[in-house]
């Protein structure tokens, strides 16, 4: 058992250094973004034309909806986690997502012209949308990242409970251990339940 649980908390401390370092420096950029560069978005928005959009029938079931967006993208060579909705004045919005830019598709059915509407950040926008992106839809890269950030979270949950089970392991005198451990727990519940219900 105990070679067992050396062997979790080495592999989870590794994966959990990458983690750390990624999670650890994007919320530096987050916390400071005047230091840097590219902190605020650009918006442009342009006419288009699309022979796809032409032939989009008026009535779309969700994955209808999917299948078009797919095809909008090839065409007009847009990239990005895919999201698309139905508004109320008859048009579907096609979003295409990625980490710094977002860009907006705006398409009634049957006609040919198309609003494209983008939103791009620079390298503190990037940090930023990095920072928050997560889940498996899209391309096999978002799939990719969401896994990584998945492994990450749980090396977080294995890495200190295998410590924890290491260090009782080795150390005869546990009572600076229980001190440490008990001030850091108090602590930081404490902070979470302070901004949940402080004034």
């Amino acid at each position: 058992m105990y070679i067992l649980i050396r062997t979790v908390h080495l592999f989870s401390g590794l994966v959990l250094a990458a983690g750390l370092f990624m999670y650890g420096f994007t919320g530096f950029v987050i916390s400071h973004q005047d230091w840097f560069p590219g902190g605020k978005s650009d918006k442009t928005t342009h006419k288009l034309s699309s022979e796809v959009a032409a032939r989009m029938p008026a009535e779309l079931s969700p994955e209808q909806g999917k299948d078009w967006q797919r095809q909008l993208a090839g065409e007009l060579a847009l990239r990005g986690r895919p999201g698309n909705r139905s508004a109320d004045d008859g048009t579907w919005i096609f979003e295409y997502g990625r980490p710094g830019t977002n860009e907006k598709l705006r398409v009634r059915p049957g006609s040919a012209a198309v609003t494209l509407t983008v939103q791009s950040a620079g390298f503190a926008g990037i940090m930023n949308r990095l920072h928050h992106f997560h889940g498996y839809g899209g391309a096999p890269r978002y799939f990719l990242w969401g896994l990584f950030v998945d492994l990450a979270s749980l090396a977080m949950i294995f890495f200190p409970l295998t410590g924890i089970y290491l260090w009782y392991q080795l150390k005869k005198d546990h009572r600076l251990g229980w001190l440490i451990l008990g001030a850091s727990t108090a602590y930081g519940a404490g902070s979470v339940l302070y901004m949940i219900f402080g004034r």
